[in-house]
């Protein structure tokens, strides 16, 4: 590194400080408006549709040390991770075998988008008859709406390899499988990373959604139960703890995209 590149990143170290600091104080001003918002809604609404933050808060601290939430918080995230691998395997390995036949790709394509318009939580009625009362008919619905995210955005990402890449691979003798793990599934992480980042929370929606249909355990089936002992404070207990959740999967998303895409020139000061 030379000298003048040295200085280059001595002047954008403290650019990168003040930036981060700014969007870190800018998070905690939306924060405190949130809950502003809250205290005004409940103290306008009424403690029967629009509980006291403090409340909930309470109830939060309550569940947890008696380990209720704990163990709710579990089930789901335990739902969420078996169907979300169920699903991601599926959506990733049928792209790679559609791959190897173009014609059975162009004869199956229209059948598989035809699909993805069908109200997956529609099915649930389906699975339970199908699949009995049990954790099966969530893991369906979960796995179902994971693979055709997965599919759809790894199906692209292989539509997307630079042919000439994998020629010049196939030229310097590298087998079909390494092709596929060195040059396309390289190429194509940036669409994996984005397809992770829509089906993890989708995967655990699906997952409480299922709860409140079928169990007796699970976040959802925690909001369910509070909703029919009109328990407003349970049920925001419940949504509070479910996008604390997928926050945490997002941040912990976000970490591994920096780490696997680091070598990819990429503008992360644009983020959703």
């Amino acid at each position: 590194m030379t000298t003048l590149e040295q200085a280059g990143e001595l002047e954008l170290a403290p650019q990168a400080k003040s930036r981060q600091a700014l969007i870190v104080c800018g998070r905690i001003g939306l924060a405190v408006l949130l809950v502003l918002a809250w205290q005004a809604g409940a103290d306008s609404a009424g403690e029967l549709y629009f509980p006291q933050p403090m409340e909930v808060a309470r109830r939060i601290a309550q569940d947890t040390l008696t380990g209720a939430l704990p163990w709710h918080t579990y089930v789901t995230l335990r739902l969420s991770v078996i169907g979300f691998a169920l699903g991601c395997a599926a959506g990733i390995l049928l792209p790679f075998l559609l791959r190897r036949s173009p014609r059975v790709t162009r004869a199956v394509e229209p059948y598989i988008m035809a699909s993805v318009g069908v109200p997956k939580y529609a099915l649930i009625p389906l699975f339970i008859l199908w699949f009995g009362i049990d954790d099966a008919p969530k893991l369906w619905l979960v796995g179902l709406l994971v693979f055709y995210v997965v599919f759809i955005a790894i199906f692209a990402g292989i539509r997307n390899v630079d042919s000439r890449l994998v020629t010049m691979a196939r030229v310097a003798g590298a087998s079909e499988s390494m092709i596929a793990r060195r040059v396309i599934w390289t190429s194509l992480m940036p669409f994996f990373f984005a397809a992770l980042k829509i089906a993890l929370p989708r995967a655990v929606s699906a997952a409480i959604i299922g709860e409140f249909l079928v169990g007796n355990a699970g976040l959802g089936f925690l909001i369910e139960d509070s909703r029919q002992q009109v328990d407003s404070v349970g049920v925001f207990t419940g949504i509070l703890v479910a996008t604390a959740l997928v926050l945490a999967i997002n941040a912990v998303l976000e970490r591994a995209d920096r780490h696997v895409n680091a070598w990819r020139p990429v503008d992360r000061h644009m983020q959703l």
